[in-house]
This record gives C-alpha cells, structure tokens and sequence, in this order.
C-alpha cells in the first residue's frame, strides 16, 4: 500500500504556522479525495483541508494543536 503524507498547508505568504481547529473525520475511516477532512486556523482564515487522495486516514497530531506549516499531521493509505 502507498501512502500519502498530510501536512499542514501554506494559506498566505506570511503563515509559518496553523492550528489544527477540529478534525471532520474519524481515525481509521476510509475518506475520498477531495473531502474535508480538517479545519485549519491561521492569524487571519480559518479553512477546511480537503484530502489529497483517496484512502484510510491514520491521524498523528491532535485538533488543538499548533504547527509550522509543513509538518505532517496524517496519513492516508491507499
């Protein structure tokens, strides 16, 4: 099985870091491409994060907490 790395994105030029503000789905659920699956809260936006591909989600980092963009805060096997 292949695996896709989740990672907090760059919203704006000035973002270094976001907030996980809440998970839309479940640990282990299978999610499909395209389907939100996070709301991330910057300084200025908060969005939903749609998953990159199909598959079933393994989530590493707890909603609540902050990271620098880039770091990975799931994984979707598929």
């Amino acid at each position: 099985m292949a695996t896709t790395s989740v990672r907090i994105p760059k919203a704006g030029q000035a973002m270094t870091e976001g907030t996980i503000g809440e998970w839309l789905v479940a640990d282990g659920t299978h999610v499909d491409a395209g389907e939100a699956i996070y709301r991330l809260e910057t300084e200025k936006v908060e969005i939903d994060v749609e998953a990159p591909t199909a598959g079933t989600i393994t989530i590493v980092e707890a909603a609540g907490t902050t990271h620098d963009v880039g770091t990975e805060i799931a994984r979707i096997e598929h």
